[in-house]
């Protein structure tokens, strides 16, 4: 395909014809005749939210030779849905969601939304790693993929965690908060305390909920760099060469984790399964005295349930980075010093920012062919058990 240069089509090698020969076109264009233009058939990609702020060379060099990107202009609901009525957007291959801290401004993705979707649409691929935003399993019986941004926050996320583990074991929160305080008796009395309530997390048991690959990396952190020994559950157990390789060990159910643990983190997404998990059942199963870190979704933990066991002892702490209200925060789990709180930043990083973006790009490269058609399954799908081709 070239592009137009003075009326003329300039081949896609870029090199320019000569005068005489630009001259010769022009005079065998009868009067008052509109020369074609080149037709664009690249396929299109909606883009929700932000345009991309990292993978600019990717972008321009890779992706939008490939596609043509319209984005969406009406993000508030009703605006939304009068666009995809109308076809505002033509017969697009894909959704782009470049950034996870906007394009949701349309609200959740249930079928009032997905059944607007044009029968072209073959994948919806998003940044961040959590999808409970949308209804995954309806876009596979429509024959959609959704792939989401994971492996680019693994690093960041686990992380978060390790921090959570110190934090919990060693009562940093509480040291923290007092010496901000600036009042030296204050300072004094928990310099006092702290010594003679926390433990290094060396020896401990790790007891992780969902061995995905952020929980890997933080098993292997936990193993080498802290210590620690790594137990986990999973609805579906890991081959024995990867339990061998991360030195973990399994429990058929989750009760059978919680009995053990020393410290439960949780690396689960959200469902209609794992919603309200860590309850008051689940919390009498664990020991005596043990700590729970959240990283996953803050619905995963009944609020309640968890300030009941921190009041009572059975839980000695706890390290929340997302919370079941999300952006409210429990006034009441603030106002304890054995909770380590956090602003669901545990993916925040840079980094994972620039993945995020470049990873979606891929998995549409992936799905889409030149003629927006399939060609192949994405590099991160969500929705594999519900998808159906059409």
């Amino acid at each position: 395909r070239g592009v137009i240069k003075l009326g003329h089509v300039v081949p896609a090698t870029g090199i320019l014809p000569d005068l005489a020969s630009v001259h010769t076109a022009k005079s065998q264009i009868p009067p008052g005749t509109i020369p074609k233009m080149a037709t664009d058939t690249r396929p299109v990609v909606l883009r929700i939210g932000e345009d991309i702020k990292y993978n600019h060379d990717f972008y321009n060099d890779v992706f939008t030779k490939r596609f043509k990107v319209v984005a969406n202009e009406e993000p508030d609901r009703a605006s939304f849905i009068a666009a995809l009525k109308a076809k505002r957007y033509g017969d697009f291959s894909a959704i782009y969601r470049p950034h996870f801290q906007t394009g949701g401004e349309m609200g959740q993705w249930d079928d009032e939304l997905i059944s607007l979707l044009p029968s072209s649409v073959r994948i919806f691929a998003s940044a961040g790693a959590g999808f409970n935003w949308a209804d995954v399993d309806a876009l596979g019986r429509r024959g959609i993929w959704y792939a989401n941004g994971a492996g680019a926050s693994d690093e960041a996320v686990s992380d978060m965690g390790l921090f959570m583990i110190l934090s919990v074991f060693r009562n940093f929160w509480r040291c923290q908060r007092a010496a901000r305080t600036c009042d030296p008796d204050e300072f004094i009395a928990m310099h006092k305390l702290v010594g003679s309530i926390s433990w290094n997390p060396r020896g401990h048991i790790l007891g992780i909920v969902g061995l995905g690959n952020i929980s890997k990396n933080l098993a292997r952190k936990a193993k080498l760099g802290l210590g620690m020994e790594v137990h986990y559950y999973d609805v579906v157990r890991s081959s024995p060469e990867v339990e061998a390789e991360l030195g973990v060990t399994f429990h058929p159910t989750l009760h059978e984790l919680l009995a053990v643990a020393d410290c439960v983190s949780l690396h689960t997404p959200l469902n209609k399964h794992t919603q309200d998990l860590m309850n008051r059942e689940s919390f009498s199963k664990m020991k005596e005295g043990a700590r729970l870190i959240n990283t996953s979704r803050g619905e995963v933990v009944n609020e309640e349930a968890l300030i009941e066991a921190l009041k009572s002892g059975r839980l000695s702490a706890a390290g929340l980075d997302v919370h079941y209200h999300e952006p409210q925060v429990s006034k009441e789990l603030a106002a304890m010093d054995n909770v380590t709180l956090t602003t669901h930043n545990g993916g925040a990083a840079i980094s994972t920012r620039v993945n995020f973006e470049l990873n979606a790009m891929k998995n549409i490269l992936q799905v889409v062919g030149d003629d927006g058609g399939y060609q192949a399954d994405p590099i991160t799908p969500v929705n594999k058990n519900s998808f159906k081709p059409l």
